[in-house]
């Protein structure tokens, strides 16, 4: 049997077992059980029509007067043959409508001093399509659900452009046409001479700091997060494959209405650890390995974004211990820092800096920390950086002050992930200390005055992360 059916049968008869359990009602308290997770929250529809409307008029109202913003939402993409990939919308386009489907469109303009004008151009769907796929979005629901002002099909959008942006009428048109390549060439057969401009950079500066609506969803995400990575830490056994621990993760996420996650779950044990975003997930566990396990779910559309690597043996070795508590002073180290006004490149360095010191004092490299930091040699052991906005996509846009600084705002939200990578092969890192690899990442909101730790009920303590492994 080859290596993908093998992973493939094994993962169906995980999923298999884990809903046997569950129609069964078994639980881990019955012998030989597996906990099975509970559900945090009933899925819920995340539109806010509010939202997505102030959203709408702040960009309007920033743009130079005879503006108008012409957006699209990804095409479908074929998978193989002639089965698609599930559909997601492009994540400008969402942030800015609210709606799912694709071959969709949609213009807005400034209205007076402090609104916007919203026209929703929506698929259309013969009889033949809407027996197979189901019916789409009407132009009438469109304005009801979506608050458009006014919707037409799809279809007409080149004459609605010829007819409504023309030179003269427009000055500059701004899209996100790069999201869409056919959208792009209509685009431009269309605008008759008018200048278009990229959008997405001014929706990014708008994406960096989230509204409470965003808040809420981004904890749910990290909620459920945080429950898969109990569950699955739980399940992680010497002689187990990668992929059965992956299906637990999933189970929870989808037990809790995720459609998805919001990147491929890595889960890396022994050396696959070394490739920072290894995904095959195929490998059979060894007693001694270290698993190293990035996961994060996507509720309403919001990703969480956590990591944590775990002894397969339910504790750590001695060195293993060293480099994981670097890591987690570190980490702490940095959340401190984390408030209002503080220059994100500034704690990446601080991380970087702290990361080798620890190194340096725990004897698993040797050299001069100021050569090491300005040579950029300290990316050979800590080469992830320190992390990155999370929102609608789980690498979020960052915006920068005119100075061209990314500086902390109250609503920003923020992946942590110091970590060390010590390669096997790498003769500089001292003998008992290679093929050592550890990410710890955590989702952290900046406040008014400092930081909430939105992943606070998933264990970061060493102990508490070893007992976790060993079912408690």
């Amino acid at each position: 049997m080859g290596v993908a059916r093998h992973r493939a049968t094994l993962l169906g008869l995980s999923l298999l077992f884990a809903l046997l359990f569950i129609h069964c009602g078994k639980t881990g308290t019955e012998p030989g059980g597996p906990e099975i997770p509970t559900k945090l929250y009933p899925y819920e529809i995340a539109y806010d029509s509010a939202a997505f409307k102030s959203r709408r008029d702040r960009l309007a109202q920033s743009l130079p007067p005879g503006s108008a913003i012409v957006l699209a939402t990804h095409e479908l993409f074929l998978r193989n043959g002639d089965v698609q990939f599930v559909f997601r919308p492009a994540s400008t386009f969402y942030y800015l409508t609210g709606f799912e489907e694709a071959n969709a469109a949609a213009i807005i303009r400034p209205r007076g001093d402090s609104g916007s004008e919203f026209i929703l151009f929506v698929g259309e769907r013969d009889s033949a399509a809407t027996q197979l796929l189901g019916p789409a979005i009407r132009t009438s629901e469109a304005m009801k659900y979506f608050g458009a002002d006014t919707a037409y099909g799809i279809a007409s959008l080149p004459t609605y452009i010829q007819a409504n942006l023309a030179a003269g009428q427009t000055q500059a048109i701004y899209s996100n046409a790069s999201d869409n390549e056919a959208f792009a060439t209509t685009l431009d057969s269309a605008v008759n001479g008018v200048q278009v401009l990229d959008v997405i950079p001014k929706v990014d500066s708008l994406r960096f700091i989230k509204d409470e609506r965003e808040i809420q969803l981004i904890q749910k995400s990290v909620d459920v997060s945080v429950q898969a990575f109990k569950e699955g830490i739980r399940s992680v056994k010497a002689g187990k494959y990668e992929f059965e621990v992956e299906a637990v993760f999933d189970l929870v996420s989808r037990l809790n209405g995720c459609p998805r996650t919001a990147f491929t779950t890595i889960i890396a044990s022994g050396p696959n650890s070394e490739t920072i975003h290894y995904t095959a997930n195929n490998r059979q566990m060894r007693a001694g390995d270290l698993v190293l396990i990035d996961f994060g779910t996507e509720y309403g559309y919001y990703a969480a974004d956590l990591a944590r690597t775990v002894p397969v043996n339910g504790a750590f070795t001695p060195e293993q211990a060293a480099v994981y508590d670097i890591i987690l002073k570190t980490q702490d180290s940095v959340m401190s820092l984390v408030k209002p006004g503080v220059d994100f490149y500034g704690l990446f360095k601080t991380s970087a800096s702290l990361l080798i010191e620890g190194l340096l004092r725990q004897g698993v490299i040797s050299g001069d920390k100021d050569e090491i930091m300005a040579s950029n040699r300290y990316l050979e052991y800590a080469p992830t950086g320190l992390g990155h906005p999370v929102g609608l996509d789980v690498h979020d846009p960052v915006a920068f002050n005119p100075e061209g600084i990314p500086v902390l705002s109250e609503g920003v939200i923020l992946a942590l992930e110091p970590g060390i990578y010590l390669k096997s092969n790498d003769l500089s890192v001292t003998e008992g200390y290679r093929g050592i690899c550890i990410r710890l990442e955590d989702d952290v909101r900046v406040t008014a005055s400092g930081y909430e730790l939105l992943s606070r009920d998933l264990p970061r303590a060493r102990e508490e992360i070893e007992a976790l492994v060993r079912g408690k």
